[in-house]
């Protein structure tokens, strides 16, 4: 069974984060939740087996998947197409009892919506005269009573790119959304994204329309997980994972992402591969050795088109002064070994940002934009850090001069 290296893990390809979903099916009981965290740990992948979970915790799921769009028509065209009437209508016959779990049932308010829509609904705030209020107001009526539990991935790709093309559109869809969310409803959202939301909602002073979601972060995958996932997966592929090639690998990974620790992993197999065909005498036993790491760790280094995109982000999603200040923090992490403080981070910050509190006030948000977009982390020693050793050692490489 081929490893898994970039799209959703479902099935035997998913591992671990039992602690996390079970806390994600706790939370949203009572909440809507703005799921965080850098790329590459496995929100997708997670958001994917909620949905498969749904039915036993009495909601109607569906994975919605916003990042090919830009306007707020088809936003909304998205969540209708993943939520049509017949099929609601047969889920809830499917839930049963299960409706009368600790879901609770909202009071119907009569108001008549705009367009002459519906007649049973609830208490709405004014949404602004749009060409898609009628049917974003409709959508609402239907959908507010049943328990349908909305995943919205890539939500802030999605914002991202609405907000660049029509920023009083973006606010109007997000006021709608934070109104829906306040009613009595059953519904319940989860937000998720590539691009981190807090982040975004700040950079552009949108901040208080998600300030009712409770946010939840994802973390990496602790070591034990991560050696267990490792063996598993060469065991999968025939090869023999002893302890102490599997603890380096996870060493060598630095940052313990799924992404990673299957980049890795995967081409420290084809580097096997290779070292067996050139040594017939090795070829017995098939097992991963730790020169097997060090090679699959230079192939990867060698190989642009893997990490190219982490620089390009920064020259298309920050303006120019901010991605000079940007790349200059990731400059000065790359040749410092052990991290930097944010006052070496500060000094290093001088020649470009002369006032102090100027430098102070763009460092502490450029730390924040990449901190949530999975470039760096503040270590337990107070350093800020890259979180992957490859993605540190490829900048190094390649944009540390």
């Amino acid at each position: 069974m081929p490893i898994r290296t970039g799209s959703i893990a479902t099935g035997e390809h998913f591992f671990d984060r039992t602690t996390e979903i079970k806390s994600l099916w706790r939370t949203v009981q009572e909440n809507h939740i703005v799921f965080a965290g850098p790329r590459r740990l496995g929100k997708s992948s997670i958001l994917k087996r909620m949905s498969e979970e749904a039915t036993a915790h009495g909601y109607i799921a569906a994975l919605v998947d916003v990042s090919g769009h830009d306007t707020a028509v088809e936003f909304l065209d998205c969540i209708e197409r993943a939520f049509p009437d017949e099929s609601v209508r047969h889920s809830l016959g499917k839930l049963g009892k299960l409706i009368a779990s600790p879901i609770k049932i909202i009071k119907k308010v009569d108001v008549k919506l705009p367009g002459g829509v519906g007649g049973g609904g609830f208490e709405l705030q004014a949404l602004p005269e749009t060409s898609w209020k009628v049917s974003a107001l409709a959508l609402q009526n239907r959908l507010t009573e049943t328990p349908v539990l909305l995943l919205i991935d890539e939500f802030s790709v999605f914002l991202d790119k609405l907000i660049a093309k029509n920023k009083p559109e973006a606010e109007a869809l997000l006021g709608w959304l934070r109104t829906w969310r306040q009613t009595d409803t059953t519904c319940r959202f989860i937000f998720s994204g590539s691009v981190g939301i807090s982040a975004l909602l700040e950079r552009h002073g949108f901040t208080t329309w998600m300030n009712d979601c409770h946010e939840f972060p994802l973390g990496p995958f602790k070591q034990p997980a991560a050696m267990a996932m490792v063996i598993e997966l060469s065991a999968r592929e025939n090869y023999r994972l002893p302890k102490e090639t599997a603890d380096y690998l996870c060493a060598r990974t630095g940052w313990l992402s799924p992404f990673y620790l299957c980049l890795l992993l995967d081409e420290s197999i084809n580097a096997a591969d290779d070292r067996r065909v050139e040594n017939p005498e090795s070829a017995a036993e098939k097992e991963l050795i730790l020169s097997d790491v060090d090679d699959a760790y230079d192939r990867l280094l060698a190989s642009r088109s893997r990490f190219v995109h982490w620089h390009k982000r920064l020259l298309r999603d920050l303006a120019p002064s901010e991605c000079d200040v940007a790349l200059a923090i990731l400059r000065a992490l790359s040749r410092a070994e052990a991290g930097l403080t944010i006052a070496q981070l500060r000094n290093r910050l001088s020649k470009l940002i002369a006032d102090p509190q100027t430098r102070s006030d763009r460092l502490s948000a450029n730390l924040h934009y990449l901190e949530e977009n999975g470039y760096v982390g503040l270590h337990q020693d107070d350093k800020v850090q890259f979180l992957s050793f490859l993605l540190k050692d490829y900048w190094k490489k390649n944009h540390g001069a």
